[in-house]
């Protein structure tokens, strides 16, 4: 924290005196991998604690960065700040109700039982009975049978399946899990125990942060001990209350700003978020260690700001530029989706956007190209820039993963520069010594040879593109062609973007819509819209039903 506040102090002292020259950078191939390597094991360092969104580590990058605009001769943005604060909601944690009395015996949370990310916030008291794997119709197995109602009851099921079960049905334990909680709480469960009878099962970990859907009832797993005591009688008397609450953040978005007296802005961006120490994005799951992010992503902020040093002194002059290192992209591409959204800057003076992500791992002097069809010139520029530094895979679609989405969706042409997955990505292997410094100096080379073959170029056109997400469902590959918004915390799914000539968008669903209803099946978020998704058959028609502003509208779409 003394590191911060003496960075942030010397950030003040310089916005006060109203100082912004910039210093003069050498710009040898060995000064720039001097300050590659320096930024990028800087922002990867112990200190940053794997920079997530909205913790100390992740500030404490925001604040190294903008000392390095600072020094750069870049302006604050943001009324006289460098820093934008992002709201973003978290994931559930455990809130203070949390209970489980069996026979009048109390058993204590997080040890005998524990949350589930399916339950509600609710307490319901009432009898239980044990439907085993709770299956229904399933190889001929029927847990229900002879079991009468369930209504109103605590249904205890196994956690997991018969052995070899899911293997045959082609199915994850997850998906399987979810399937059984879903027939429960049709049968009319007021709440559900999970229990492990199978001795060679281990106990599952149990994480909160997975994005499941939410049934409104308690569901709980319980250890041996609250498995013992319930499979020992029937009818035993459970009182149950589960809740979970879901805490706001704040992350920073960092931007500067170079003034050329020119019309147009061109931004150059990349997020400097990561794992902070795992969680649900980790490919790591259940190890809780440092993920220093080094390629992904504090190759491409450095640079960003190796990109800001360069163009504050060239003597490419015909754009005003914008450099910005985005916060949460890790939690849905929310810090660039938020700044473009904002007021901060006019997003019709932006004449086109690069997104650095991932600039670290250049292997056979490949890099990708995504966006080479937003705009008519970037095949032409791109062709003629490229063979005296890479072999280029281009890519046209506009919309992805990364944080040129964002403006992609405000009608600007975007490229996404990347060098690809490997093995250490979003795992603590992911480390500074991995990176190929003199691949990520050679992008940089290569991004202002094409900045300047645009030099010539007025206002470049945008130009559409059809979504390049060939994702599809196991089941029967059926998706609507839409973004969901990840920042909303209301009722339903809301959508951030509708792809062109996509079945959302011919049947009239627009950007904005809530979508509270597919058929029969309600949406309360994006996990049931998923599951309400699965129960699509491809060709067939759906009825969704969605809220635009107050007024609620369904749609007839083709599928």
């Amino acid at each position: 924290m003394r590191i911060l506040k003496s960075i942030f102090t010397l950030l003040m002292v310089f916005l006060l005196q109203g100082s912004f020259g910039q210093s003069n950078f050498d710009f040898s191939d060995e000064r720039v991998l001097e300050r590659l390597k320096k930024d990028i094991y800087t922002l990867a360092d112990e200190r940053m604690e794997g920079r997530e969104a909205g913790t100390p580590g992740e500030r404490l990058a925001a604040e190294y960065i903008a000392n390095q605009m600072l020094e750069a001769g870049l302006k604050p943005i943001f009324n006289e700040s460098y820093f934008q604060e992002v709201p973003f909601p978290g994931a559930f944690v455990e809130g203070p109700d949390n209970f489980l009395v069996i026979d009048g015996v109390t058993y204590t949370f997080n040890e005998d039982f524990f949350a589930l990310p399916n339950t509600g916030n609710a307490v319901v008291n009432a009898p239980a009975v044990f439907a085993g794997f709770g299956l229904e119709g399933v190889e001929g197995i029927d847990n229900y049978g002879g079991l009468g109602s369930v209504a109103g009851r605590v249904v205890v099921l196994d956690y997991y399946s018969p052995e070899g079960l899911n293997e045959r049905l082609d199915i994850t334990t997850r998906e399987a899990l979810a399937q059984k909680i879903e027939l429960a709480v049709k049968k009319g469960a007021a709440g559900i125990i999970l229990v492990n009878t199978l001795s060679w099962q281990s106990d599952p970990r149990i994480s909160l942060g997975m994005e499941v859907p939410r049934e409104g009832i308690p569901v709980v797993f319980g250890t041996e001990r609250v498995r013992d005591v319930l499979l020992a009688k029937a009818d035993v008397e459970v009182l149950l209350s589960t809740e979970l609450e879901r805490p706001m953040y704040t992350g920073y978005n960092v931007a500067g700003y170079w003034d050329n007296g020119a019309p147009t802005t061109v931004i150059i961006g990349g997020h400097y978020d990561h794992l902070g120490y795992g969680g649900s994005g980790s490919r790591s799951p259940g190890e809780h260690a440092l993920h220093p992010g080094a390629d992904d992503n504090a190759s491409g902020t450095a640079g960003v700001l190796e990109a800001a040093r360069y163009l504050v002194q060239s003597d490419l002059k015909k754009h005003n530029y914008i450099f910005i290192a985005f916060t949460a992209e890790e939690k849905g591409l929310i810090g660039s989706r938020y700044f473009a959204d904002s007021e901060a800057y006019d997003m019709g003076k932006v004449n086109y956007m690069f997104n650095f992500d991932m600039l670290g791992r250049l292997t056979d002097n490949k890099l990708s190209l995504i966006g080479t069809g937003t705009t008519p010139i970037w095949e032409a520029a791109i062709d003629h820039v490229a063979p005296g530094h890479f072999n280029i895979r281009k890519s046209p679609g506009g919309l992805g993963g990364s944080d040129h989405t964002a403006f992609y969706l405000k009608n600007i042409p975007v490229l996404f520069f990347f060098t690809g997955i490997h093995d250490d990505y979003h795992r603590p292997g992911d480390t500074p010594d991995k990176v190929n410094y003199q691949g990520t100096l050679e992008i940089m080379k290569f991004t202002y040879d094409l900045m300047r073959e645009l030099e010539t170029e007025d206002r470049l056109a945008f130009t559409p593109t059809q979504s390049s997400d060939t994702r599809r469902r196991r089941t029967e590959g059926v998706t609507l062609g839409l973004m969901p918004d990840h920042v909303y915390t209301g009722e339903g799914l809301k959508i951030q973007a509708v792809m062109d000539d996509r079945p959302a968008q011919k049947a009239g669903i627009a950007n904005g819509d809530v979508i509270i209803r597919i058929n029969d099946d309600e949406v309360s978020e994006i996990q049931t819209y998923m599951r309400a998704l699965g129960n699509l058959k491809g060709g067939s028609k759906a009825m969704i039903t969605v809220k635009r502003g107050e007024e609620v509208m369904t749609f007839q779409v083709q599928l």
